[in-house]
């Protein structure tokens, strides 16, 4: 009978212990999660608004059609990160964030950026909040959302990896046809 145990539990739970995510932060983000979903609302308007000013990606940005799925799917993935149920399901869509990020060949920091600045955005509203943002909860934003990031950004790594090792093996194979002798 095959084990349905996640094998790579203890390595999450080791990588949720370097980011000194605990039963206390855990806690705190779930309590937190109803403003931090309001502040995460607002700071995607000003998120996308920057985006849509790069040249990088602002052909992307513009189009109302992706931005209406854009912030659909964040929206949903900042509902699943301050959840703070760090499930099968949790990391299976962070995973495939990463990999949606990676198809789309934008440079990683292009992510990062994003996120960095929608994070920025929301301790901003806390700071300006009538109700206490502490600094326990400024630090429990922080580490959920920089764990959430890096796994993100591994994913997408992990798919770059893959399509680099693709194309080498594809090489390997268009040599080996020119490198054949013909018959003759």
């Amino acid at each position: 009978m095959a084990s349905t145990q996640d094998p790579y539990a203890e390595l999450r739970a080791l990588e949720r212990e370097f980011f000194r995510i605990d039963d206390d932060v855990v806690c705190r983000i779930r309590k937190l999660k109803p403003r931090l979903m309001e502040y995460a609302k607002q700071a995607l308007d000003t998120v996308f608004d920057h985006l849509k000013t790069n040249p990088i990606v602002a052909d992307y940005f513009a189009d109302e059609d992706n931005l209406a799925f854009l912030t659909s799917g964040m929206l949903a993935h900042c509902d699943r990160v301050l959840s703070a149920r760090f499930d099968a399901d949790y990391y299976e869509a962070v995973s495939q964030m990463g990999l949606r990020h990676s198809k789309l060949d934008y440079p990683s920091f292009v992510y990062t950026a994003a996120y960095s600045n929608m994070l920025t955005s929301m301790q901003q509203q806390a700071a300006r909040d009538r109700q206490r943002f502490s600094e326990d909860d400024a630090a429990a934003l922080n580490r959920v959302a920089l764990y959430d990031v890096e796994l993100a950004q591994a994913a997408f790594f992990q798919h770059q990896i893959e399509k680099v090792r693709s194309l080498d093996a594809d090489m390997a194979k268009v040599q080996h046809l020119i490198d054949r002798p013909s018959a003759a």
